[in-house]
């Protein structure tokens, strides 16, 4: 592994040489593309290589020897050597360099490749090694960016100290390449932070060294209540259909038919009250185990989790098995969600989450490896107080929480109506007049309406917009108004009838935000003035 700079050394960016004149006089020189870094993949990568391919093609070699088939044993050796011929290929032809503008991956044999990522548009850089890589003293470098692909480049793998220099090159390259933006937005003569005006085209110094701030270190006892309470019933759910369906393609479905008429008939020669109490006991039993499984997953995820500030520079680093760590700037966050189901939320704790640019999920969903969460567990209180960390500025704003219009219990009560009006007719054939116990649907429906109703509002401040939904649970999602790309007001038939409407926040980065049952007027005021803060937003970015 060869690099521009040494990793033991704290990285700098090269500043600009004046370029001599025929005359012998110099003259400023233009900003070039200097390379700050460059190098291999480690070669301890080829051994992870040949381990892969001795697993996939192992049970082909053993096959092959059982069966005493010379084919499909040579199928495997086959497959063996083209496995670990791509691997010492790409091993020998990726290259990657970091340089003042971009980061260039160059990789491919036959067919060659080159990807380039401008600095500005890497939105974080990310960390990975198992334990096998540990071992060996490796890490996988992934890069993300806005395109919402994921991953744009990853370096399987690096050493864990080329690793570490070129995530500091990156950061503090981007940090002069924003400073040197900002120089020449102000102009020629603007002041630095060492209060001297950089030489036309040079690149401004890089910023001084800044101290680690450790934000939020989880404790084990917040691992395993987030755990104790990841009640995902719906999980439950697909995880027993998709067994079901894994049973019927290999041809097991008729047996556990058989065993499910045979556990039937043996519940039928109890009392209906016997039988009752073994089913729930049943169903106890499974959400045991699916409560011990979260929490041990939980354990091993986010194993030692902490959250530190560097700068303007958030990082997490996390994991028991698989080690990962993550930059997240905080300019690039779009919006951060504080997660309560409603375990969660009677016991006062949250989960915080932040989405940045190109990234999608869902609400109470996690993204891959968990990278979107940036605290697992806390009460809410220390939830709250973590928020500028995140948000700077957000502390400044005083929020005036405003809710949706009441009609919303009128149409989920109507929804209630039209839901018992479509079910008692079949039923009444059937059972007759216990039919009409479905009319408790309208009472329900409107329950759930006040419910939502409750939980329901939005708050809108100088800088930032706060929405919050939910029914037991509560879910409230903090934007930055400059982060804000589009906003929409849409209505159903029911709504249309009610005068309602929904408001959707659309950001870079994380599923849309919306807030449903507005008033029309209110909704289209707000579109209006959270559309305006943000074009001035935007116009003061330029």
């Amino acid at each position: 592994m060869t690099d521009a700079s040494d990793p033991a050394a704290p990285p700098q960016l090269p500043p600009n040489e004046p370029i001599p004149t025929a005359a012998g006089e110099p003259v400023p020189a233009v900003a070039t593309d200097v390379v700050l870094a460059n190098g291999h993949l480690h070669p301890a990568i080829l051994l992870l290589r040949l381990l892969d391919a001795l697993r996939q093609v192992a049970f082909l070699v053993v096959f092959g020897v059982v069966l005493q088939s010379p084919w499909v044993l040579a199928f495997g050796i086959g497959l063996f050597v083209l496995q670990l011929g791509y691997a010492v290929a790409r091993y020998l032809t990726l290259e990657y360099t970091l340089t003042t503008t971009e980061l260039r991956v160059r990789e491919g044999l036959l067919e060659r490749q080159e990807r380039r990522i401008p600095l500005d548009r890497i939105q974080d850089l990310g960390f990975e090694s198992t334990i096998l890589r540990r071992a060996l003293g490796l890490a996988v470098v992934l890069v993300e960016t806005a395109s919402g692909r994921g991953v744009e480049a990853r370096l399987d793998a690096l050493s864990r100290a080329s690793a570490e220099h070129l995530r500091e090159v990156l950061l503090l390259a981007r940090a002069a390449a924003a400073t040197s933006r900002e120089v020449a937005a102000a102009g020629d003569g603007a002041p630095l932070a060492a209060g001297q005006s950089p030489e036309p085209g040079q690149l401004p110094p890089p910023p001084p060294f800044e101290p680690e701030w450790v934000v939020h270190r989880a404790t084990t006892g917040a691992l395993l209540l987030r755990g104790i309470t990841d009640l995902r019933l719906g999980a439950f759910v697909l995880t027993g259909f998709a067994a079901l369906q894994f049973a019927d393609q290999f041809g097991l479905a008729v047996q556990l038919a058989g065993v499910a008429r045979s556990v039937t008939d043996w519940l039928r020669q109890f009392p209906p009250l016997v039988t009752g109490a073994i089913l729930f006991g049943l169903l106890l039993v499974v959400m045991a185990i699916g409560v011990i499984t979260a929490t041990l997953g939980n354990l091993v995820q986010f194993h030692a989790f902490t959250l530190t500030l560097r700068g303007s520079v958030l990082q997490r680093r996390f994991g028991l098995l698989t080690t990962r760590q993550k930059t997240l700037p905080r300019a690039r966050i779009q919006r951060v969600t504080i997660e309560q189901p409603w375990l969660r939320r009677l016991l006062g704790v949250a989960v915080t989450k932040a989405d940045s640019a190109g990234g999608s999920r869902s609400d109470g969903e996690d993204t891959t490896g968990g990278w979107d969460v940036v605290v697992p567990l806390a009460r809410m209180a220390d939830t709250e107080a973590l928020l500028p960390a995140l948000l700077p500025g957000i502390e400044q704003e005083t929020f005036g929480w405003q809710r949706g219009s009441a009609k919303l219990i009128v149409r989920t009560a109507l929804q209630g109506v039209a839901l018992a009006a479509l079910t008692i007719p079949p039923l009444w054939r059937q059972t007759g007049p216990m039919a009409l116990l479905l009319l408790l649907l309208i009472p329900l429906w409107a329950l759930l309406g006040v419910l939502v109703w409750r939980n329901l509002g939005y708050a809108l401040g100088r800088e930032f917009l706060c929405l919050r939904h939910g029914v037991i649970g509560r879910t409230t999602a903090f934007l930055p108004i400059a982060k804000v790309q589009a906003v929409v007001v849409r209505q159903g038939p029911l709504a249309q009838l009610l005068g309602l409407a929904e408001l959707t926040v659309f950001v870079a980065g994380g599923s849309p935000t919306r807030l449903p049952d507005l008033v029309l007027a209110d909704a289209r005021a707000l579109r209006a003035e959270i559309a305006a803060r943000a074009a001035i937003a935007a116009a003061r970015d330029w």
